[in-house]
């Protein structure tokens, strides 16, 4: 990873991870909520890319500063149109991800078997496509060997599957973070792969962000990434010294002053 010494103007999308990359202890801070305000008006827009459920994307959609949000780690994306009715995208229809869903719950029973510690996340009823195990939300005390064997039993029934700070979340089909951002970004935006490498950027804490650590030019990683790195093959290319909203604070201050230094 290299200091944060380049420079940054070109940059016009943040992409963003949310749980303990936007959150700082399960808390998005108000200094965080400024900074998303910040860099909305600094005309970067903040698009939050997460395994969280549909509910809480249905909320961020709604009531922060942010013009699409992409979640269950890329099965959909929300936004809004011209008049700012909300829209919902999904990569396959909800038929086919019901079934999915259900799959995969079976295969959770399995995984839990393995790993009695684990549990359904508590947001799952919320969920539309895929399945999550809470590791480390309101479940504590699991071991990387644990989290390896739960993703295992997954993998093994030819789901896919990744470890966030928090949950497993696994999924049926070839939909990621990644795929599903450079979607959005082509169908709302209309850009072309040369302008999402300039103006696209992001930032995240752990290993299901990977897709988009090696997939994208400008990648920050919070602190708090530390305790992945040797679990993960793709890294952020820069770190920040701060941890979860605090750093994704530290980033924003950075971009903005990089706006404002160019005019």
């Amino acid at each position: 990873m290299m200091p944060i010494a380049d420079n940054f103007t070109s940059i016009r999308y943040l992409l963003t991870d949310v749980d303990d990359t936007l959150t700082t202890d399960g808390r998005l801070l108000p200094e965080t909520l400024l900074a998303l305000y910040r860099l909305s008006h600094a005309g970067i827009e903040v698009i939050p890319v997460t395994g969280g459920c549909a509910g809480w994307c249905d909320q961020m959609i709604r009531l922060w500063p942010v013009p699409a949000v992409i979640g269950e780690n890329g099965a959909f994306y929300f936004d809004r149109d011209r008049i700012g009715k909300v829209e919902y995208h999904s990569w396959d229809t909800p038929e086919a991800g019901f079934a999915s869903q259900q799959r995969l719950l079976s295969i959770a029973e399995d995984a839990m078997a393995r790993v009695p510690a684990l549990r359904l996340a508590k947001d799952q009823p919320y969920r539309l496509f895929d399945v999550a195990l809470d590791h480390g939300q309101d479940v504590h005390g699991i071991s990387t060997v644990d989290i390896d064997r739960a993703l295992a039993a997954f993998r093994e029934a030819g789901a896919n599957a990744r470890a966030s700070s928090i949950h497993i979340n696994a999924w049926f089909g070839d939909y990621s973070k990644q795929a599903m951002a450079q979607r959005l970004l082509q169908a709302k935006y209309g850009l072309d792969e040369n302008a999402i490498q300039q103006h696209v950027a992001f930032v995240g804490d752990s290993p299901n962000d990977e897709p988009l650590f090696a997939y994208l030019t400008y990648t920050f990683g919070v602190a708090n990434i530390g305790r992945w790195l040797d679990r993960m093959t793709h890294h952020p290319r820069y770190l920040l010294a701060q941890r979860g909203g605090i750093g994704f604070t530290e980033l924003a201050t950075l971009l903005v002053q990089t706006q404002r230094a160019e005019t």
